[in-house]
């Protein structure tokens, strides 16, 4: 093999693993990183919000797996956001273990992780355009926005018993409410790359932090959220009771988009400053590293 198929080879293996080979055992510091953001997710989830009358907590405790995931690499994500879910369910039990809601913080971690890499190497060439990047954000935005309206539009029961006012209604709040999430996420995009428009570093990873926070809202809380909520009232009683059906998703849906366009530029704003905070001594520890397993 060439050297430069090695660095190939060597380049795409680290979108995946981070620490090739595996290198996070030999240091104290990055151990205490990982166990630091372990010991955040589990205070984060004790002072999350709950929202009354819905089930349903303001909380930022997904940013320590995203974290994971963004400085570990997707694989050490998946595996961590496995293990943070179990802990959690373990140290505040309430619910039956359910299988779609353990898989969220797992996909968080893996999903951290891609978006951090595809930025490294954004960040790292200084021959990338901004407007590239900015591309490539509205390619995905739209890309799930047309995901989350079929999905929500092929999940409402077609059923003539269920196609009263009050469903109608919530067929339009919904959509509504779901297209003004897009569109502030469009004004507060623009803003912070004109107001940072001389720093490329921190707009090109709030862009993929922006990314990273809108995508895993859209895919765990628009998308699988009122699925999972209907399956596990499957799995707890046998069978989905048809007041659920008719107006549950009204129950579950709409609550969480207006707390998401609330949280979703606070978490991204808290995930860009912790990103660049963070960053330089990281990247010092993978700098001893490299240099001592060369």
């Amino acid at each position: 093999m060439s050297d430069h198929q090695q660095r190939r080879r060597n380049n795409i293996i680290r979108i995946f693993f981070l620490f090739y080979p595996i290198k996070i055992f030999h240091s104290t510091k990055l151990m205490l990183v990982l166990a630091a953001m372990f010991a955040l997710r589990i205070v984060l989830q004790m002072i999350s919000i709950p929202i009354p009358g819905f089930v349903l907590n303001f909380s930022f405790g997904y940013i320590p797996v995203m974290l994971i995931g963004w400085y570990f690499g997707p694989v050490f994500g998946l595996v961590c956001g496995c293990i943070t879910d179990t802990l959690t369910f373990f140290i505040f039990p309430g619910n039956l273990w359910f299988w779609m809601y353990a898989i969220q913080e797992p996909i968080l971690g893996l999903i951290s992780g891609l978006f951090a890499s595809w930025c490294v190497y954004r960040r790292n060439n200084p021959k990338n355009s901004l407007w590239t990047d900015i591309t490539i954000q509205q390619i995905i935005y739209i890309a799930f926005a047309a995901c989350c309206y079929t999905i929500l539009i092929l999940w409402l029961p077609k059923n003539e018993t269920y196609m009263t006012p009050i469903y109608l209604a919530y067929r339009w709040i919904a959509i509504s409410l779901i297209s003004g999430f897009f569109v502030m996420i469009e004004c507060f995009t623009f803003y912070n790359i004109i107001v940072n428009r001389q720093n490329k570093i921190r707009n090109v990873t709030f862009i993929y932090t922006l990314v990273l926070v809108a995508i895993s809202t859209l895919v765990l809380s628009f998308m699988l959220g009122p699925i999972s909520a209907v399956a596990y009232l499957k799995y707890l009683n046998g069978s989905t009771p048809s007041a659920w059906i008719k107006y549950g998703a009204v129950y579950y849906l709409i609550p969480r988009i207006i707390v998401q366009s609330i949280k979703t530029p606070l978490e991204a704003l808290l995930m860009t400053s912790l990103i660049l905070t963070i960053d330089p001594l990281v990247n010092r520890m993978l700098t001893n590293i490299n240099n001592r397993w060369k």
